[in-house]
């Protein structure tokens, strides 16, 4: 797989936060519109649970008025119709409660495919903790279990992007060789690696194709030991020169 790549030098501070790729600005767009439907969503469940309990108080006090009415006075049609009328009102605003709710179920039907599509572009270990918190496919869940999984993940993802974090694994270089490496990740889209030996260095980002890790043998790999170890606060803090790469100038090919 052919691989354009544009890379510009750039100066970071490791306790300092740098702006994003545009997928990440996408993803943070996505947070803040979900953030503005879950407050419709608690607003909408407080009042469809408050409305559902008064309502069905409201009928069982109905029914045994209209039961009372009619044993003590078969006569009185008016107060039996004025309760008929209320119990169909009743049941015409339980009527519109249901269809908001369905409404609710299509925009979480919509948010999770939005996350699911986002989910192969995550990096590794992000990936990991999504999975294990829940599956959105699964049918025996109901909207308000859904509901609270889409909005664990979009938390993740927000912390996760918000911070660097450091992370272990074996990646498989170009001859199928498994390296175990350190991983250095800056937010959910730019990741450096570097072997404990130092033999391998590489970066890591998000693609159309899924998250990429590539091997570098020009990157500076004591540059990337030194952070990873000033992360885990082994050596002291001081200025470091790594690659930041320009997700639109990436282009992945077959």
């Amino acid at each position: 797989m052919q691989r354009f790549i544009k890379s510009v030098g750039a100066v970071i501070l490791l306790s300092s936060f740098s702006s994003l790729a545009d997928p990440v600005s996408e993803l943070e767009n996505l947070v803040n519109q979900w953030l503005q439907i879950e407050q419709q969503t608690s607003e909408l469940e407080t009042h469809w649970l408050e409305k559902k309990t008064s309502m069905q108080q409201t009928l069982i006090l109905l029914d045994a008025e209209q039961t009372q009415l009619k044993q003590l006075n078969q006569n009185r049609q008016k107060n039996t119709s004025e309760l008929a009328e209320k119990r169909t009102a009743l049941i015409q605003k339980q009527s519109e409660l249901e269809a908001d709710e369905n409404a609710l179920n299509s925009q979480l039907i919509q948010l999770s495919q939005q996350l699911r599509s986002l989910q192969v572009q995550l990096p590794p270990p992000l990936l990991a903790s999504w999975q294990s918190i829940g599956d959105l496919d699964n049918e025996s869940l109901d909207a308000n279990e859904k509901l609270q999984i889409a909005l664990k993940m979009l938390g993740q993802l927000a912390d996760f992007q918000n911070r660097i974090s450091i992370h272990e694994m074996a990646i498989s270089n170009s001859e199928g060789k498994e390296i175990w490496v350190k991983q250095l990740y800056l937010g959910a889209a730019q990741a450096w690696f570097v072997s404990n030996d130092l033999s391998y260095a590489g970066i890591g980002f998000p693609s159309e194709l899924g998250w990429q890790w590539q091997f570098d043998t020009e990157i500076d790999r004591e540059q990337i030991a030194h952070g990873i170890a000033v992360q885990e606060k082994k050596q002291a803090a001081h200025w470091l020169t790594l690659p930041v790469f320009s997700y639109a100038a990436k282009e992945l090919t077959p």
